[in-house]
């Protein structure tokens, strides 16, 4: 009986209703997509740092610091027999030093980044380095980002001067052939950056077996001589800026929960107001206060309900569409974010489902609210329109 009741008085506000819906439908697609993409963002970025850097982690030569190039030369370690001894796809060795580059009478310091060509671990466009001799020759090939050329003003093709120390501390320079510019999708190992293949750089540093780090599938306990920095260590600065859109996104939600409720709220005022007399006379017939609020609060619960149809209706379209195109953040591309230029939402069915249950939850609340003053109707105020003015 109540829900007929209300089922015919909100039917009977029309346009009010209809825009109350609305509201509350264009909040939930609003509210999903914001989390979608960034949930997007978050997957992509981390998965491109795995893929072309962090693995399962890195065994590193204990106090290295990709911060610290000064320190770089003197922190190099020997690859012991349990790394040595895994599978090409299970490992990536990597040497890392300082060096100095003279392109176009300029000068540009780098990080020399040698890694084992026969790795399969990372994700890397190095496939040009794989061709050559394990010696080095009088010109040394590498290969660099497409950031890095960019900057450097470096093509393929290219000779470019380029100076480093041995482990001796002997200073030495040779041409390097720019064999091909690679599209590497995480900054961190582009900019500043000159790919080597790894026995050159040893040969070239005198630094035979000798590694930096050590990246790794998965962690295989404590190895004598080395320190492991899991996936959090090495990407926490990229876990920190998440953290903190998290936090953005929540202060978003709440300001599109606060324009949900004042929605319903508001219009909640506005029935109980107009049907003054209404209510007045179902009081003086006898029907129980309670009663009359639970008939408003359906009215509540109808609205977030075609608020839900609708944001299915408008919604999954518009997210069905979105997911195939993308979010172009080519802006992006200049900065430190490990992306491609379009990121592609990533729905969370459980994150989707309790989301909408909080907007359905307080659109409800905000329909009871100003529902309770009723019970404080004097009926025969209410009958001459008079009890709330």
């Amino acid at each position: 009986m109540n829900w007929n009741i209300a089922n015919k008085n909100f039917y009977r506000q029309g346009l009010r209703a209809f825009l109350n819906v609305l509201v509350t439908a264009l909040s939930i697609i609003a509210l999903i997509f914001m989390l979608s993409l960034l949930n997007g963002f978050q997957a992509q970025a981390t998965r491109n740092l795995v893929l072309t850097d962090v693995g399962g982690g890195h065994y590193r030569a204990p106090g290295f610091d990709i911060l610290t190039p000064t320190e770089w030369e003197d922190i190099t370690m020997p690859v012991p027999d349990v790394l040595g001894n895994l599978l090409a796809k299970d490992k990536a060795e990597v040497l890392v030093q300082q060096g100095q580059l003279y392109p176009n009478r300029r000068l540009f310091p780098v990080q020399l980044r040698g890694i084992a060509m026969d790795q399969s671990l990372l994700s890397l466009p190095l496939a040009g380095l794989k061709s050559f001799e394990d010696k080095p020759g009088e010109t040394i090939p590498a290969v660099v980002g497409v950031k890095m050329a960019r900057k450097a003003h470096l093509k393929k093709g290219d000779t470019v001067v380029l100076k480093w120390r041995d482990k001796g501390g002997a200073v030495d320079a040779r041409d390097i052939l720019i064999v091909d510019v690679g599209d590497i999708i995480n900054p961190r190992i582009d900019d500043g950056v000159v790919w080597l293949r790894l026995d050159h750089l040893r040969s070239m540093t005198d630094r035979d077996g000798e590694v930096s780090w050590v990246a790794v599938r998965e962690y295989l306990g404590p190895v004598q001589g080395f320190e492991f920095h899991g996936i959090e260590i090495l990407m926490s600065d990229l876990l920190a800026l998440l953290r903190q859109d998290r936090i953005n996104s929540k202060i978003l939600w709440g300001i599109l929960m606060v324009l949900v409720c004042t929605s319903v709220f508001n219009t909640q005022i506005l029935n109980i107001f107009k049907r003054q007399k209404e209510i007045g006379t179902l009081m003086a017939l006898g029907m129980e206060p309670k009663r009359i609020v639970s008939i408003f609060t359906l009215e509540g619960v109808l609205g977030a309900l075609w608020a839900l149809v609708l944001a299915v209706v408008l919604g999954v379209p518009f997210f069905i569409w979105f997911h195939g195109v993308g979010f172009d953040v080519t802006h992006l591309s200049e900065a430190s974010f490990p992306i491609r230029e379009t990121i592609y939402p990533d729905y969370q069915p459980r994150e989707i489902l309790v989301s909408v249950s909080i907007v359905l939850a307080l659109s409800i609340a905000s329909a009871w609210v100003p529902v309770r003053k009723v019970t404080r109707l004097d009926p025969t105020l209410a009958l001459r329109g008079r009890a709330i003015t």
